[in-house]
Order: structure tokens, then sequence, then C-alpha cells
């Protein structure tokens, strides 16, 4: 049966089975390219008194890692338990929704028994009897959090695990660093409470130079973006799954456009797949569903992603190529001479005449400015500029996939104290879908 026959809801339920684009995945059987982390991860739980923490850029699945772990230790009498942390989060706030989450402490319900009863004519009286359960409170300092967790979660099942997500969004470092004290109280008491958090670097530095011994109690595993054969792995898996193909151009560029985070590989497959729903003309996926699907996918993402772009591109074209030529290789930080040739090349293909090349640098300076959302940030000593979020890198790059314009993903620019020896360039190539088909030797070089 062709899968295009399935009404609209049922469609998006088996998308939404392979792929998650919106939430976290939580089985490891959907997690491409992760394996060595889980396996580090499930030896690492074995330790008493061992926590975890995840750490990486916003977008390579830090959060559907943790999940994953977690599903893989926690006991099959309960699931994992899960904390994000917030704007307004404290190390007591964090700790008492842990413990509410077991439902192992008193909750301050009331409860109301009759003992007597007596039935006049005219008159019923009854003796009762009211008792209330005290309420549990947050705990007032370490050592009763690490009792009362330690309680918590050995009632709450037969081994208990928990994520406590976002770790670096509770803004107060000093509430941040009150749980590395914790973590010293649950490894003094050789507690089975089992800890993994995710968040970015930073937080965790600032973590563990808080306490002497969080090195001890912490294996910190830091997450990287996806390489290129899981990327390939998640596409084809989705389509398995409604019996249908596309040609490996697709998928590749799919991989490519991603720059490497799981967020967008899923979000262009689940655009990809609508795409070609709604045409019931085709039997495979062509390229013509591919490019629909970047244009969907742009207009999709989230508005923390698309804000800092629009705010400093809209109604400036060339502002939004240099943009493109930051975004064009596989690092995160790019030299100007790099830019220079990168911004050369998508101008020549566009067609459109480029800015001189002391245009370009202005247009990277005003690029920092708040008045175009600071968008890019420099190292000054390197003179290396790199986008302030990576994830808003990712999506620059869909946005250029969008209109035709393959960047690239799989070389590195030459180191800045050698940039004087030439490198060989393919000129770059603007997309017609209907008739082009990229080469699928993802091994060599493009440049």
């Amino acid at each position: 049966m062709d899968p295009r026959s399935l009404e609209e809801h049922e469609f998006g339920a088996r998308i939404h089975q392979v792929l998650f684009p919106a939430t976290p995945i939580q089985s490891s059987e959907f997690l491409f390219g992760r394996e060595a982390q889980l396996d580090r991860i499930r030896r690492s739980l074995m330790a008493p008194g061992r926590q975890i923490f995840i750490y990486g850029e916003r977008g390579v699945g830090k959060s559907s890692l943790a999940n994953a772990a977690a599903a893989e230790y926690q006991s099959s009498d309960a699931p994992p338990i899960h904390v994000s942390c917030s704007s307004d989060g404290t190390f007591n706030s964090v700790v008492w929704a842990l413990i509410k989450a077991t439902n192992a402490e008193p909750n301050g319900s009331v409860s109301v028994r009759t003992e007597g009863h007596v039935q006049a004519k005219f008159l019923g009286a009854s003796r009762q009897h009211e008792e209330t359960t005290p309420v549990s409170t947050q705990p007032l300092n370490i050592e009763e959090a690490a009792a009362r967790l330690d309680s918590a979660f050995e009632r709450y099942s037969k081994q208990s695990i928990a994520v406590i997500d976002e770790f670096d969004r509770i803004p107060d470092s000093k509430e941040r660093n009150r749980f590395a004290e914790l973590l010293k109280a649950l490894g003094d008491r050789n507690s089975r409470v089992k800890l993994i958090f995710t968040g970015v670097a930073s937080a965790l530095n600032e973590l563990l130079e808080s306490h002497a011994s969080a090195h001890r109690q912490l294996d910190t595993i830091e997450l990287a973006r996806l390489n290129f054969q899981p990327r390939i792995d998640i596409v084809k898996k989705a389509l398995a799954a409604f019996d249908t193909d596309a040609d490996m151009s697709v998928i590749y560029r799919i991989g490519n456009v991603s720059n490497g985070f799981p967020y967008y590989v899923h979000l262009m497959a689940e655009q990809l797949l609508w795409v070609w729903y709604e045409d019931r003309t085709a039997d495979t996926i062509e390229l013509k569903h591919l490019h629909n699907a970047f244009a969907r996918a742009a207009d999709v993402v989230h508005a923390d992603l698309r804000r800092p772009y629009d705010q400093a591109a809209r109604g400036r074209d060339h502002a939004a190529y240099v943009l493109w030529a930051v975004a064009d290789a596989y690092d995160l930080e790019r030299g100007n001479d790099a830019i220079w040739r990168s911004y050369q090349l998508i101008c020549e293909a566009l067609p459109t005449e480029p800015l001189e090349r002391r245009k370009v640098t202005e247009q990277l300076r005003k690029l920092r400015d708040q008045s175009h959302a600071s968008i890019l940030a420099v190292d000054p000593a390197r003179r290396l500029h790199r986008f302030n979020e990576a994830m808003v890198r990712g999506y620059v790059r869909m946005v250029a996939a969008s209109q035709g314009i393959e960047l690239d993903d799989q070389n590195f620019d030459v180191p800045p104290q050698i940039m004087h020896i030439p490198r060989a360039s393919n000129r770059k190539r603007w997309f017609d879908t209907d008739k082009f088909l990229p080469p699928v030797g993802m091994g060599k070089a493009r440049r």
C-alpha cells in the first residue's frame, strides 16, 4: 500500500515515530552515531558515586543522548526522572523537583475518617477525626538534600536515574556550584542516586572549578556534531519506514546542509516526507521535492534561530551572502581570506556583482554589531569569525540551500599561518533542482 494513501494525521503520526524535530529522542534505536558515548555512559554509571555531565553546542543532541542513556539504565518498573532547568531555577528548586517526581514524600493530603454515627428521628450526628499528612518542603542544606534524594530514589524504583537538562539555564553561578557539593555528599553516602546533567562547556568548567573533588564524581562527555554517515542513516531509516527511497544525492544534500546538527537532519527529512506526501505523481523522492523541503524547513525553524538572521540580512542581500560565506566550510570559525573566497564564489554562482573586499570586511564588522543582531563574533587574536550561536549557522546554511547554493561541509580551511598557499577550487554551483544531479562521491575534496 502506498503510504500516501494514509489520512494526513496517520501519515504525520508515522513520521514522528522515526523523526524527532521537536522533541529529544527517547530510545537508542533512533540515536545514530552516538554508540561510543552510550557505551561510555553505561560503564561510567556502574561506578558508585559517579555521575555524568554531557556538554556541547546547542542542537548537537545532548538531551537525546541523556534520555537514551537514562532509558537504558533505568529499571523497567518506572520511567526515568526528568527535570528541565529554567531561568528562575535554583539548587533547592531543582532538587525539590527531583524529589517530587518520585512521589516518595508526603504531599499534604487530608484524610477524613468517621469513627461513629448516631441516627435520631429528625437528627443525624457523627463524630469525625481529621488527619493531615505533613507537607514536604524544600531541603535546607546539602546534607539534607543528599539524604532525601537517596531515600526518594531508593523508594522510586529498583534502579533509578534522573536527567537534569539544560543545567546552564540556572542563572546564578553560586546556585549551580552547589551541585558540586551535592555530588560530593552523594558520593560520601555511597548513594545509589544517579544523575545525568546536560549543559554548555562554560557551566561545566565552572562546576568543576567550584569544588576540588567534582572531577572525581563526574564523567564529562563532550558531544560534537554528527559525522556524515550517521546523518545519512537517520534519513534512510525515516524513508524505510514509508517503504520509499530517494536518490542518494538527495540524502547526501540533507547531510551536507545540516552541518552535523541532528535537529536539522530531522527537520529537513520531516519536511521532505510531507512534500512527497502531497505529490502523488512521483513514485520516489526527487530533487524537486528536496528544494521545496529546504524552503519549508527554513520557514518552520524556531523563531530564536530565525530572528538573528532576519535582523542581520533583511533588505541587505550582500549581508546575507557574507553570512553564507562564513558558513561555507566544516569549520565553525573562518578567517577573512577564506570568507572572501567563498563570498566571491557565491556571487559568481548567483550571479551578482560582488562588493569590493574592503566593503565585505565592513560587512563583517557590521554583522558583529547589535544593529545586525550581533550574529557574528570575532576572536581578535586569531582574526577568526564565527556565529555567536552555532545553531544559527545551521539555519544560514539551510537558507542558502533553499536559494540553490551548495555550501561546503567536508573541507577544513587552510590554517592562517600558511594561508598564502593557493587552494584548488571548483566554481561554486547554483542548483537547477530539475536538472542537476550532485556527485555522490562525498569522500572527495570539493575544492
